[in-house]
């Protein structure tokens, strides 16, 4: 997952807003545990939504009980509302689903 993320950030940021929050509208879950403060080498996306406030979109790295790899999620921020996650590799592979049926590269 690690050599997709840049990848995965560039068609973010190349999506309109709207086509990415609608993947975490309908498959993102509330978080179980607390999203971390936001760090300086956070990978992370801002998505400017017309009328709204910016939205975040970052990379939460969670190492389950047992687990010897972390598994990688999406996460996505809004002001006042409960954080979303989608499993990262979903999360790719919907976006990229979404730019191909757009033609973005």
């Amino acid at each position: 997952m690690e050599e997709s993320l840049p990848l995965t950030f560039a068609r973010v940021a190349a999506m309109p807003p709207d086509a990415v929050l609608a993947i975490f509208r309908r498959y993102g879950r509330p978080l179980a545990v607390e999203m971390p403060a936001a760090a300086p080498d956070d990978r992370r996306a801002t998505l400017e939504r017309p009328g709204g406030s910016p939205a975040t979109v970052r990379v939460l790295q969670v190492l389950g009980y047992g687990d010897v790899i972390p598994n990688d999620y999406f996460v996505l921020e809004l002001d006042g509302e409960t954080p979303l996650a989608v499993a990262g590799p979903f999360f790719a592979a919907a976006l990229e689903a979404l730019a191909r049926a757009a033609h973005i590269p």
